[in-house]
């Protein structure tokens, strides 16, 4: 009985090692190009990336134009608001800028408007006022020390935004807004909650979103943003992301809708939010 015992004992201490277990790894990036037909389905065309910080993994649709620059548009104001805050010549959410008497083109952006309200109806003589009062200087300087796009204010330094030079990529607005959700900008905690809280989207008991569209129109057609984040209760993300969509048909009733639309679709069929 000693001796079968003691043979058992060394054929398991002689047995080879178990393999171990390897852990589950998440890939670095994943293209889902078959989600083109959430564009093909409004007739525009577009890109999607998205950064799930949480697992440093990266979401794309069409990779190729992740890199390709183009006018940032109204996105530009969540920047804005944050220079203008900083540099001074912007109390705060509340202050009022006068309406001009030009018409604008839209009814809501006609009339006196907080910073708030600017940033919600995307009022560009609010942000070309808060240009005109830092100076073409004061724009350049937080423009190249955040790092934004490239920084190149030719064409109009109150304008160049949608009708100048200045220009980002998909990438670099995701990287923009990843930092100012963790506070990583070279701007004031208060100053950066100002501009987190206004461009609130949408609060509910799972998550919030936090985001901007834009719309800048060139003799080749339309391009279109809607970039943000989304913050989870669960405490997984925060996933940051920019959609940006184009069309050459100048007239399209599908494109200003197709903005936000096309990111909310997506963010539901990745599992982002319900």
């Amino acid at each position: 009985m000693r001796r079968t015992l003691y043979m058992l004992l060394l054929t398991v201490a002689c047995s080879p090692a178990a393999a171990p277990v390897d852990k589950v790894s998440v890939p670095a990036s994943e293209v889902r190009d078959d989600l083109r037909i959430l564009y093909d389905s409004l007739q525009v065309s577009g890109s999607f990336i998205m950064h799930d910080v949480g697992r440093d993994h990266w979401f794309y649709i069409d990779s190729s134009q992740a890199d390709v620059a183009t006018l940032p548009a109204s996105t530009f104001k969540l920047f804005s608001s944050l220079y203008g805050l900083e540099s001074g010549v912007v109390k705060d959410a509340e202050e009022v800028f006068k309406w001009d008497g030009v018409d604008h083109g839209r009814p809501e952006v006609n009339k006196d408007l907080t910073l708030r309200e600017a940033l919600k109806v995307s009022a560009y003589w609010v942000h070309r006022d808060i240009a005109r009062r830092a100076g073409g200087a004061t724009l350049k300087h937080w423009l190249d020390t955040v790092g934004y796009g490239n920084a190149d204010t030719s064409g109009g330094y109150d304008r160049c935004w949608v009708a100048g030079n200045l220009r980002i990529t998909p990438r670099q607005q995701v990287a923009f807004l990843e930092r100012l959700q963790r506070n990583d900008l070279p701007f004031s905690q208060r100053n950066m909650n100002i501009v987190k809280e206004i461009s609130l989207q949408e609060d509910t008991l799972g998550y919030t979103l936090y985001g901007k569209t834009g719309w800048a129109l060139g003799s080749d057609g339309s391009t279109g943003w809607f970039v943000g984040w989304v913050e989870k209760a669960n405490g997984t993300g925060p996933y940051i992301f920019a959609n940006r969509a184009r069309t050459s048909d100048t007239l399209s009733t599908t494109f200003g809708p197709s903005r936000r639309a096309i990111s909310l679709e997506v963010l539901r069929r990745t599992g982002v939010i319900p």
